[in-house]
């Protein structure tokens, strides 16, 4: 197994940058997520990092060795992609034995008792011992899913590359498909590389996750520290759910207080330290549903009025949507709780749960002294 190390890597398709100034480790024997909407340059990472692309500037590192300009054969990777891409015309086992067959090492062939003995072992390892001599028409998209998973981890990989592989299965089956991810991941320890657009996805199966947006990985950190610690809006709005209120800084400190486009004061802290915060600057403060109470738990909590819009009862909760002044706010209550639209209704939420962020994403985190991305360039991003 590896460590996968990308300095500085930037790629573009003429006019469109389609990832810039990418510095991440991806540590041996990990499951590192890609995440990001549409068009954001996960997948050109990933074709990077397979070798399938050539950067414009940067390299890639597998270990010590360096990759960027290896061809893909000569890597040692498996790679699962979106569409499976399954020969139609041959069975499971040959399908799983292609790669075998054509791979060399050290010049020498595979042996046709090593073939069967490797296919076998990655059936096994997908749960697929029974169904070798079927061809892919004859399967389900689930089981597929999992040929496609045998044959790129039978030509035993240094690194596993998934390119949205459940995003064809429906709800049941990608739950299904995910933990067997996650098992075989785990049982075999090898460094993987998955890229989706789903963030409970993400979350759920990732050691560490790489949010990118516009080219630019915003963070790449583990998921509870994503979701705690959100780098920039983007972030905090594309991982779970978010109100955000907009406002202007009237004092720095440990804790900052911040005056709301209706008029109320707000106070929280920020997760994006080293941050030079100024009186008068325009910031917004995010607050996850769940972090929205109706009692006061300490005399210092913030007090957010407004009035209901909207429920949305989802049987362990009560999702409340509310306005403050003009701003679209969210909670997430008791389902026992009896609310009808144009209550007006009073939140409490601690200081410590109010994340204060400053407006410009990746521009923003150019401004903290030391940071990855002070020295990168690119289009401007407001949110």
């Amino acid at each position: 197994m590896v460590t996968i190390r990308l300095e500085n890597l930037r790629k573009t398709f003429g006019d469109v940058v389609a990832t810039d100034h990418v510095n991440m480790e991806l540590q041996e024997a990990e499951l590192s997520t890609l995440l990001g909407p549409s068009g954001c340059g996960k997948t050109t990472l990933l074709r990077l990092i397979a070798g399938f692309y050539e950067p414009d500037r940067g390299r890639v590192f597998f270990d010590d060795k360096e990759m960027t300009y290896i061809p893909p054969n000569k890597r040692n990777t498996g790679m699962c992609f979106q569409n499976y891409a399954l020969w139609p015309h041959m069975s499971v086992f040959d399908n799983i034995a292609y790669g075998l067959k054509i791979k060399r090492v050290k010049g020498m062939k595979y042996t046709g008792s090593a073939i069967r003995r490797r296919v076998d072992e990655a059936l096994g390892l997908v749960q697929m011992d029974a169904l070798g001599e079927r061809t892919p028409h004859q399967l389900s998209g689930g089981q597929q899913q999992r040929v496609a998973l045998a044959r790129a981890l039978a030509i035993e990989p240094d690194v596993l590359l998934l390119d949205e592989p459940l995003s064809n299965l429906d709800a049941k089956l990608r739950i299904e498909m995910r933990e067997e991810i996650i098992r075989i991941q785990k049982e075999l320890s090898i460094t993987t590389v998955y890229v989706t657009h789903d963030q409970h996805e993400a979350l759920s199966i990732s050691d560490r996750v790489a949010v990118m947006d516009h080219g630019y990985v915003q963070q790449f950190d583990t998921p509870r520290e994503i979701y705690a610690n959100p780098q920039t809006i983007f972030v905090a709005d594309f991982i779970g759910q978010c109100t955000f209120v907009e406002g202007k800084i009237e004092k720095t400190g440990s804790t900052l207080q911040v005056r709301l486009t209706d008029g109320q004061p707000i106070s929280g802290v920020t997760t994006v330290h080293g941050y030079p915060f100024e009186e008068g600057e325009d910031v917004k403060c995010a607050i996850r549903p769940e972090n929205l109470f109706l009692e006061r738990s300490s005399q210092e909590d913030n007090q957010i009025t407004g009035k209901v819009t909207r429920t949305i009862y989802i049987g362990n909760g009560l999702e409340v949507y509310f306005s403050v002044g003009d701003i679209p706010a969210q909670a997430l209550l008791d389902p026992d709780l009896k609310l009808t639209p144009g209550d007006e209704i009073t939140f409490y939420a601690p200081v410590r749960d109010v994340m204060v962020l400053p407006l410009g994403g990746v521009h923003a985190l150019r401004k903290i002294p030391g940071h990855p991305m002070a020295s990168a360039e690119g289009p401007s991003v407001t949110t």
